[in-house]
This record gives structure tokens, C-alpha cells and sequence, in this order.
């Protein structure tokens, strides 16, 4: 077997040491190494791939960069970096990459491994992997570990350096994947309170022949499912859970950002959208959350609930719900494929219930923590019909590609899972009309 091409990229004017080190053990495991030169402040001359060639990428030279102070240098050598390994791997002399440094070559190299396809073999080995690595990682599936030392070769250090080394050329010879068929790929979003809506819906589009990606909306999921969208892995959005956009707009710690919702609607894939777990404000421990929120607990539907001791939530109240309304309604105008917004007047997830029911996820005891009745219609959230009033107000109703459907169910309820899933078959297969579901008994007028 021809040995792989791993890169083998640092700082070398202050880790060159260990680099070369990193570089003989991945010769050792077998592999190829190429020495990819990072530097901020002095070209070594010794390295397969000098600092001189990686910023002639973006027109300057050596002298320019060290003309610079570390953070402009920093960002030059990246830019150059990327496009020269992107220029590689599009050339096929590339299989991998692994990196070591501390927090400036870190962020250089992860930079880099952003930069990279899913799947694409990606380690750093750098002492900031025991702190924050959110910066680091981003959205890319990027294996971190911690090397103990910030330098040195020693006893520790070798045998750690001399693992990752197997680890990336092991990564980059992993067999070929044989007799797997490639099924088109469903993006589904997920949070504990959507749990039984999505596994619900999920197996029924399972068994229509797809395949699904289910995130976790905690902020780099919604942000990695907008990024697979836009690179052209998902076929269609089962959207059940969108509570990132109320974190991202109410100050939340779960945000995806203000793209989150945009991609399926700019690549006109099919999409399905529910507002899942839109009824919470997430939080860590009780004592993040803002003052002014714990004092408007008395409010309806502002309650509090503290899932466990580093996660808190606060119910979104009946004017935040209005403006979340008219936020997603103008991103659904928008949208160029076929697109179905399904809003659950009886509530949007485990703690947005009226009586305990622990098939929806609320065992109680009482009603779940977020709830507000209607004063109308008390088996309707008041969330619900705020959020409704804001819909009618913004959504376009001469698109025929978008549709809102109310469904007289709970979020977590089969039936409303069986009938969002059954849209987005039906969209998937040609078949989706507006309005085609007009006369389900559960199925209120908009």
C-alpha cells in the first residue's frame, strides 16, 4: 500500500524539535510526513514546505510577514496555509494532517483544519485542548488532545507524540468502506425537550429509505447543519428543533448564530420547520442566568427550570415570542424550495405542557414549567397563539412554496410526528401541495 501524505505543520522556529520528532514517528507508523512550516517570527529553512512558500500564496513575502506583529503575521501564514493545502488535498497529495503548538500555533493549524472536508483526517495536539476548545474545533470534526507540556522531549512527551503520530496515519488508512449503500441524507434537528418528536418522525422517514444526521441544538449543531446544508450533503430539513434562534436573539448560551434557518431556504431543499423548544432561554448554572429574568418568573410562561446544576432555562415570554415570530417568518418569505412551518398549539416540548404526560416528556408533578394557557383556548399554549398572531402578520401568503399549518396537538404527540414526516416525504417525492392537509380534523386554519 502507497504510504499516506500527512502534513506535519507547526511553529517550527519554537516547536521545530518536536515537529521533527512528530515528523520521524509518523515515517515510523508508516506514513509519509511533510513538514509544513507555520512560523510568525524566523524562517527555519528546513522544512518541506517553507514559511516562504505558504505566504507566497497570498502575494508576500517572509520579510512582510516579519514586518508584522504576531496576530497580523498569524492571519497571513493562515490565509496562505489554507490555500495551499486545500490546493494539495484538491490535487490528491494530501491525506492528513497533524499539528502541534501552543495557543498561536493552535490557532493557526485549526484554522487550517476548518478549512478542511468533514472526513478529511485532522489532529492537534496542543495544551489548549484542556480548556475552551469551541475557537479550536468550530464546526469541522477535529480530534484534539492534550500533550501535557507546552515543549520538550522527554519520557512523557515522546510516547504522547509518538500516539498521535499512529492515530493520523491510522486515520488516513482506515479501510474503505464496502457494501454500505449512500442514501440520500435528511438533516434533523434535536434537543431533550423534542426528543420523542424527533425519534418519532426520524424513523419514519428512515424507513421511507433515507438516511438522517440528527444534531444536538446546542449552538456548533445548528451551525454544523447550516455548513452541510451549503456544502451539499442534506437533501431535506426536518427542522423540529429551532430554540437556537431564541438563545441567539434573547441572549441564550446555545446560539447558532444569525444564520441559523437560512441554508435549506438559499439551496431550495425541501425543509419542514417546527418551532421545538422555542419556548426556552437556555443558561448554566442558575446564577448566569440575568437578574431581570429571575425577577419576571411570576410572569406567564416565564417560569424557571433548572435541568441539572450547569444548565438553567427560562421560559421566553409572550412579547419575545412575537418578535421570534416575525424573525422567522421573514427568513421563511425568503425561501426558494418547497417549505412547511407546522406550529403545535398544545405546546413545544417537555416543559411547555399543561398536564404531566411522560410519553411527551413531563412527568410532573403539574404542568410543565413554561406553560401558559390560552385564555381563550386553555388546552392552547398562549405562547403558541402570540407566536401565531406574529406569522399572520409577516408570512407572504401568496408564496405557493410556503405553507404554515396549525396542528391541534402537542410537539411531542405520534401524530403531529407522523405528520411532519409524512410532508417532507411527500415533498421529497414531487408530491407536496399547499394545502393538502387542510382537511385532517387535527389541522387548524391559518
Amino acid at each position: 500500500m502507497t504510504a499516506k501524505q500527512i502534513l506535519v505543520a507547526g511553529i517550527l522556529d519554537t516547536k521545530g524539535e518536536e515537529i521533527k520528532f512528530l515528523a520521524e514517528r509518523v515515517k515510523a507508523a508508516g506514513g509519509n510526513p511533510i513538514i509544513l512550516e507555520l512560523s510568525v517570527g524566523h524562517e527555519v529553512g528546513w522544512a518541506d514546505i517553507g514559511l516562504s512558500e505558504v505566504v507566497g500564496k497570498v502575494g508576500k513575502t517572509k520579510e512582510d510577514i516579519f514586518a508584522l506583529d504576531r496576530k497580523g503575521a498569524s492571519d497571513l501564514v493562515t490565509e496562505g496555509a489554507i490555500k495551499l493545502v486545500n490546493e494539495m488535498l484538491s490535487a490528491g497529495k494530501v491525506d492528513g494532517i497533524i499539528a502541534y503548538g501552543g495557543s498561536m500555533g493552535a490557532s493557526i493549524a485549526t484554522r487550517i483544519m476548518q478549512s478542511l472536508p468533514v472526513g478529511f483526517p485532522k489532529f492537534m495536539l496542543t495544551t489548549m485542548a484542556s480548556g475552551d476548545v469551541a475557537p479550536y474545533v468550530g464546526t469541522r470534526d477535529i480530534c484534539m488532545i492534550y500533550p501535557i507540556a507546552e515543549a520538550g522531549l522527554n519520557k512523557v512527551t515522546r510516547g504522547i507524540l509518538n500516539n498521535a503520530a499512529g492515530a493520523v496515519v491510522g486515520m488516513a488508512s482506515a479501510p474503505f468502506m464496502e457494501g454500505i449503500e449512500e442514501k440520500p441524507l435528511i438533516g434533523c434537528m434535536m434537543f431533550g425537550v423534542t426528543t420523542p418528536c424527533v425519534l418519532k418522525a426520524s424513523s419514519i422517514v428512515e424507513k421511507a429509505g433515507y438516511d438522517l444526521m440528527i444534531n444536538h441544538a446546542v449552538g456548533s449543531g445548528g451551525r454544523s447543519m447550516e455548513e452541510l446544508i451549503r456544502d451539499g450533503y442534506i437533501t431535506g430539513m426536518l427542522d423540529i428543533t429551532t430554540h437556537e434562534i431564541a438563545d441567539e436573539m434573547l441572549g441564550g448560551v446555545l446560539s447558532a448564530g444569525p444564520d441559523r434557518m437560512t441554508a435549506a431556504g438559499d439551496m431550495g431543499i425541501p425543509q419542514v420547520v417546527c418551532p421545538g423548544g422555542l419556548d426556552l432561554i437556555n443558561f448554566g448554572p442558575k446564577n448566569t442566568v440575568p437578574e431581570r429574568l429571575l425577577k419576571e418568573t411570576d410572569q406567564p410562561g416565564r417560569g424557571l427550570y433548572e435541568h441539572n446544576p450547569t444548565v438553567t432555562c427560562i421560559g421566553v415570554s409572550m412579547d419575545e415570542i412575537y418578535r421570534i415570530g416575525e424573525h422567522m417568518a421573514e427568513k421563511l418569505n425568503a425561501a426558494k424550495g418547497p417549505s412547511v412551518l407546522c406550529v403545535p398549539m398544545q405546546g413545544w416540548g417537555a416543559c411547555d405542557l399543561a398536564t404531566p404526560d411522560i410519553e411527551l416528556g413531563w412527568a410532573g408533578p403539574g404542568a410543565g414549567p413554561v406553560w401558559a394557557a390560552d385564555e381563550q383556548n386553555p388546552k392552547w399554549s398562549r405562547r403558541s397563539v402570540r407566536y401565531v398572531q406574529a406569522l399572520k402578520a409577516k408570512i407572504d401568503p401568496n408564496k405557493d412554496n410556503l405553507e404554515v399549518i396549525l396542528v391541534d396537538k402537542h410537539m411531542n404527540d405520534p401524530v403531529f410526528a407522523e405528520l411532519i414526516a409524512t410532508l417532507l416525504l411527500e415533498m421529497l417525492d414531487g408530491k407536496w401541495k399547499k394545502g393538502s392537509k387542510s382537511d385532517l380534523p387535527y389541522v387548524i386554519p391559518f
